[in-house]
């Protein structure tokens, strides 16, 4: 799997990573703020923030400021010789039917439980909107955080983790790369306190795609399963709206 050379380099990987999210989350705040002011929301961007079922420009920028961060790590890394290994081929089409049927496998496992609260998440993610309202946040989440984010977590985060977790057994430090990968994305993709019960799921999804990336050497598998899953979630959605 291509990746750094050197524990030195992987630590400049890592940093970039931190600094990336950071650049991310501060470009976030500026346009929603410059956004609450334009559209005279009462209450400004923390409002907004709190608000059950945010407005769909709020959710827009919100994901496009978040990827700006994402995007600056994975160009800084591959201006320096990083390689993401961002390649796709015909059979990856096929890691369609995994990303369904861990959608399904989430839903079953969580079927026991009273989930009230990955109903508000997806409601609040998708902005709350219906017919040409939902068409931006679907492509959002079916196109661009499949690409965006495996660039970041498996491309950037997961390469420089596999270097700084490599030990005498190979396997072993592989496994702590993916299972560190995959709480990283179920931790960042956590938006308030009652999704909290998501997150072994969120995790488990994260570590999954985390394998995929390095058994195949590529990003395609993960970015085709990535992006399948989020689509069950948005067809859902669409079809109970």
């Amino acid at each position: 799997m291509l990746g750094p050379r050197t524990r030195e380099e992987a630590w400049r990987w890592l940093v970039t990573a931190v600094v990336g999210l950071l650049v991310g989350y501060v470009v976030v705040v500026a346009l929603t703020a410059i956004g609450a002011e334009i559209t005279g929301t009462k209450g400004g961007a923390s409002a907004l923030a709190r608000a059950s079922v945010p407005p769909v420009w709020y959710i827009t920028v919100g994901l496009v400021g978040l990827w700006c961060g994402f995007a600056t790590a994975a160009y800084f890394v591959t201006r320096s010789g990083g390689r993401l290994g961002l390649a796709l081929a015909r059979w990856d089409s096929l890691y369609v039917f995994l990303g369904i049927a861990l959608q399904l496998a989430l839903l079953l496992a969580y079927l026991p439980v009273h989930l009230k609260g990955g109903t508000n998440a997806v409601n609040r993610d998708l902005g709350g909107g219906s017919g040409w309202l939902l068409v931006i946040p679907a492509i959002m989440t079916i196109v661009g955080a499949p690409v965006i984010e495996e660039l970041f977590f498996r491309g950037v985060l997961l390469r420089a983790l596999l270097v700084l977790c490599r030990t005498s057994t190979p396997v072993l430090g592989a496994a702590v790369a993916i299972a560190i990968d995959g709480a990283l994305f179920g931790v960042a993709h956590l938006g308030s306190g009652d999704l909290w019960v998501q997150l072994p799921g969120l995790a488990a999804l994260g570590a999954v795609l985390a394998f995929l990336a390095v058994k195949t050497g590529r990003l395609g598998p993960s970015i085709v399963t990535h992006a399948s899953f989020n689509a069950v979630v948005v067809f859902w959605y669409a079809v109970s709206r």
